[in-house]
């Protein structure tokens, strides 16, 4: 029945798959910090994570990886972007038998907004714009290969006295394949509604990844090695490959190194982390170009 299921939405996605090509453009979906991806570990991979997520930023990437935690994690994430642009993450996951169960917040604020109502040279105000997502997420698994999760959030934003609100839901799988240490995921995510900001529409950017992860079944000087791969596409937008890979060191010590395909500003980024018994720190360094800047992203993950 899971190999039904699982051989289902390979086919479907396969059937729509020169449809999810046909447009190529970023500027026809809103709410982009949807878009910014959760946790250091993740985006030192360059975000190729779909088959990969096992803590407690599954509920953002993929929920059906929930079911890989052990016991609790909660996850705290700051990430410093250009342009006085700030992203917060945070989420907790726990395991529950075969159920796991999620919850998790995103918020970003852009700053240094100048407000005018004619051409003048000095703004009547500096405003800030809010974006924020709660979710509820729940996995569960189907045998031992095969686990499916749903994570359900409330959209909120709102800049300057105006606002606007909506529901999204994502779905995902993951799925162990008879070959050793190779794992693939697929994950449809943000596909809802919000309403009108003042008398402007925003349509969600509706995102289906695809991706391989492989552990490698042998160690490399004391250390584990895995290799993930995503392909991703944003529904009426930009298709992209992300490529991703994590050396970790007796489990102590990681070191990660991300590509990513189909963006004019950005393509390498990477990051470490460290570790010791149930705390653990992660770093992610996205460098951008055009006098963008770069990003720092730091995550604080506690196990229990």
């Amino acid at each position: 029945m899971k190999n039904k299921i699982f051989s289902g939405l390979i086919l479907l996605l396969a059937i729509n798959f020169p449809q999810l090509f046909a447009a190529d453009n970023p500027a026809n979906t809103g709410l982009s910090f949807l878009k910014f991806g959760a946790g250091s570990r993740a985006v030192g991979m360059g975000e190729a994570y779909v088959a990969a997520a096992n803590d407690a930023s599954a509920s953002y990437w993929n929920p059906a990886g929930l079911v890989n935690l052990s016991g609790t994690e909660l996850l705290f994430t700051h990430n410093r972007w250009f342009q006085d642009i700030t992203n917060e993450f945070a989420a907790v996951g726990f395991r529950a038998r075969k159920n796991a169960f999620g919850v998790s917040f995103m918020s970003n604020t852009i700053g240094g907004i100048e407000r005018r109502v004619i051409a003048s040279a000095e703004p009547l105000d500096i405003l800030t714009a809010h974006d924020i997502m709660f979710g509820l997420s729940y996995a569960r698994g189907l045998g031992e290969n095969l686990s499916l999760g749903t994570t359900v959030k409330y959209l909120y934003q709102k800049i300057y006295i105006e606002s606007a609100s909506g529901v999204a839901i994502d779905f995902g799988l993951q799925y162990q394949t008879p070959a050793q240490g190779l794992k693939t995921g697929l994950v449809f995510q943000n596909f809802g509604f919000i309403s009108k900001l003042l008398e402007e529409s925003t349509k969600l950017p509706q995102t289906i990844r695809l991706g391989l992860a492989y552990q490698l079944p042998f160690q490399i000087l004391n250390g584990e090695f895995l290799i993930a791969t995503d392909w991703m596409k944003i529904l009426d937008s930009t298709s992209h490959l992300n490529f991703g890979m994590e050396y970790n060191f007796v489990k102590y010590f990681a070191v990660r190194f991300g590509y990513q395909t189909g963006y004019e500003d950005k393509g390498i980024q990477g990051g470490f982390g460290v570790g010791f018994n149930r705390y653990r720190l992660d770093y992610a360094f996205v460098p951008f170009s055009s006098d963008l800047g770069n990003s720092h992203r730091i995550s604080v993950g506690i196990g229990f």
